[in-house]
């Protein structure tokens, strides 16, 4: 009972008592005496006066608490206000110590200008009177001489405000992450679905072959995947690039073995069914996978397209380098929601930004092209927000990073995917990819010799010091490390380090 219900009751009972008692006042006014009846008036008074002091100490309470739960309500927003604050006046004071130092940079530019000026005319002067040139001969020797200088002096200072603010900025991240990492509690989302099927009998490979290899080779045909018998007496192995095909095969392959058991025998028509039946189960599994993941996140599937949910169902049945990619995005979006709400961003624009992020992988197997170009078709098509669409297609730089939320989805996946233990791949790949990535570092010109480090996360390039100068390593660096995200698929992110060695020998003589 509200409070307010119980003010009414207490009215209500007021006026009854009242009503009650006039009536009785005027019974006894028509008649005799009767001190029965007015006992009984004043009985019923008190009971009224009674329950109506009980409901009054009821109301106080019900008010005491109510007062006492809003002010703490108001105390707790409060608290959250006053850390807001905090951190605005954080970002402020950092971002005025930012200007602070680039006027003061200006500033120093400036007077260098000036003082360049004024060394000039006196070095134009003397070389002039000195070497006997004109004077435009000189001038033009000394702006040589001056932008030599200039550029080194302009590259060695930029180079310093680079590596500072790189420090802060690394500062600025380990202290927005370090809650996060601490507050992310989720399994490895390595997930191999293995594709392999026992077997009862060594028997049925013969009957599933068939006649002329008729049923294996219809198996193979409705499905695109190549069935694998020699590995093992008692197993089929199911091979193929889609997961979501190889576990339909798998299912279709089961209930082929129950069937023949029966029957002794199987048949195109029942190998055909057998797939159907098995599609079906997979398509109901992918359902069920995607409601699962969207009520983890809070998102009401009822409301979204069914076909909507079966894809993110379908990213189940979908691996990159053997991480589950439902997983995956069910761990990147609760990761960037936690770094949305650290640094005060729209939490749930990156939220669904990175749990629809690789929706495309879904279907690029049945339909080819990239995955970014194929989750940004999808979430238009379904009519997401602009803005979850760019953040969602900005993930492997497609098109730049604008919005908090489009560096946070991207932070996100390199978190979720970089972490110890999250992907794998095979040794042969492996060293592929070792090989292209020591290759794609040598094709720059001016290289020497190229070494991978850190299981390649790390390539050590060792540049020849006579073609390239210490004012060309960091374009140098920057010009490989372009060449390797646009020709080179690796998860996370590989540090490319250029190292260009001098040697400056002389030799001290006796003096005699």
């Amino acid at each position: 009972m509200t409070f307010v219900n119980i003010i009414i009751g207490l009215i209500g009972l007021g006026l009854g008592g009242a009503v009650s008692y006039s009536m009785i006042r005027e019974k006894m006014e028509e008649t005799p005496a009767d001190e029965a009846i007015l006992q009984k008036a004043k009985e019923q008074a008190g009971e009224i006066k009674h329950k109506s002091k009980e409901q009054i100490a009821r109301a106080q309470k019900i008010l005491q608490d109510e007062e006492k739960y809003f002010a703490e309500h108001e105390k707790n927003l409060e608290s959250t206000l006053k850390q807001k604050e905090e951190l605005l006046e954080r970002k402020e004071h950092r971002n005025k110590s930012y200007e602070g130092s680039l006027k003061q940079v200006e500033k120093q530019v400036e007077d260098l200008q000036k003082s360049t000026e004024q060394i000039s005319d006196k070095m134009i002067a003397a070389l002039a009177q000195t070497a006997g040139a004109t004077a435009e001969k000189a001038k033009a020797h000394i702006e040589k001489q001056l932008n030599e200088v200039i550029t080194e002096n302009r590259e060695a200072r930029t180079k310093g405000y680079i590596e500072e603010y790189t420090e802060e900025a690394q500062i600025q991240a380990k202290a927005v992450l370090r809650p996060v990492i601490q507050r992310l509690q989720t399994q490895s989302s390595v997930d191999k679905n293995s594709t392999t099927v026992n077997l009862k009998s060594d028997k049925f490979k013969g009957i599933l072959i068939g006649k002329g290899g008729q049923n294996i080779q219809y198996l193979e045909s409705l499905l695109p995947v190549s069935i694998i018998f020699n590995l093992d007496p008692m197993e089929i192995h199911v091979g193929g690039v889609n997961l979501l095909r190889r576990h339909i095969a798998k299912g279709a392959i089961n209930r082929l073995q129950k069937r023949s058991a029966k029957s002794g025998k199987i048949d195109p028509p029942m190998v055909k069914e057998c797939v159907e039946e098995s599609e079906k189960e997979i398509m109901g599994i992918c359902d069920n996978k995607g409601k699962e993941a969207m009520q983890m996140m809070d998102i009401d599937f009822k409301t979204l397209d069914p076909e909507l949910v079966n894809l993110v169902g379908r990213m189940y049945f979908r691996t990159s380098f053997g991480q589950n990619v439902l997983q995956h995005s069910i761990e990147m979006a609760h990761i960037a929601r936690l770094l949305a709400e650290q640094i005060g961003s729209d939490s749930q624009t990156a939220m669904l930004a990175a749990f629809y992020h690789d929706i495309g992988k879904a279907v690029d197997h049945d339909l080819g092209g990239s995955h970014d170009d194929l989750s940004k078709e999808i979430l238009e098509k379904y009519n997401f927000p602009e803005e979850i669409v760019y953040a969602a297609f900005a993930h492997h730089d497609k098109v730049p990073c604008v919005s908090p939320a489009d560096f946070i989805v991207k932070a996100a996946d390199a978190i979720s995917s970089v972490r110890p233990g999250a992907r794998q791949e095979s040794v042969t790949n492996y060293f592929e990819r070792i090989k292209q990535l020591e290759e794609t570092a040598k094709s720059y010109g001016g290289i020497k010799k190229v070494y991978t480090m850190s299981a390649g996360r790390e390539v050590r390039v060792i540049v020849d010091e006579k073609q390239i100068k210490d004012n060309q390593m960091q374009p140098a660096a920057d010009s490989i490390a372009e060449k390797i995200s646009e020709e080179l698929s690796f998860p996370g992110i590989i540090k490319v380090n250029l190292i260009r060695e001098i040697h400056a020998v002389d030799y001290a003589k006796e003096k005699k």
